[in-house]
């Protein structure tokens, strides 16, 4: 059911949207947290790796590039930011983890945009600016990744308890 989660979030990046308010970023923590961990990384990363390749080439009509690779870096720290929520589920490591993802994710890749796209200056002003202007992306990432990841955990875990509760009145 988690493969299927993450699946269908990728799917999602088809559907318009606002730019990074998808439910990549909660799936991707979710996935972190309850996929088998030798795929939480790269399931994900290659479904998302396919879905820039059909973006970026047939609906945007531009060419992928080396900088893809920033991309999914930045996609596979949230996976691996999901491990924190894998042991043991509480309120302060899953808003840490809702943090701590997208902004990794905000870093890494704008990092990317800067090296290469040379829109900015290659000098720390430049960094900067590149991330100054990122900024807005960022907000809609923290509210996607707090949605989605609360909607994902949350059914997850009504799941759960629900089993639970059916295992009990069996016994």
């Amino acid at each position: 059911m988690v493969y299927i989660i993450v699946t269908l979030a990728v799917l999602a990046r088809f559907v318009p949207h606002v730019v990074n308010f998808s439910p990549v970023y909660g799936a991707l923590l979710f996935g972190g947290a309850h996929l088998k961990k030798r795929d939480s990384v790269w399931f994900p990363v290659t479904l998302l790796g396919a879905s820039d390749i059909v973006l970026t080439n047939f609906v945007y009509h531009l060419n992928i590039g080396w900088m893809e690779l920033f991309q999914m870096a930045a996609f596979a720290s949230i996976a691996l930011i999901g491990w924190l929520l894998r042991r043991r589920f509480a309120v302060g490591r899953f808003i840490a983890a809702c943090f701590a993802g997208p902004t990794a994710f905000y870093l890494i890749s704008n990092f990317g945009v800067w090296l290469g796209w040379h829109t900015y200056p290659a000098t720390w002003e430049g960094l900067v600016r590149c991330y100054v202007a990122a900024i807005p992306f960022y907000g809609y990432s923290l509210g996607s990744s707090f949605l989605f990841a609360g909607v994902l955990f949350g059914i997850y875990e009504f799941y759960l308890a629900r089993s639970a509760g059916r295992q009990h009145a069996k016994a």
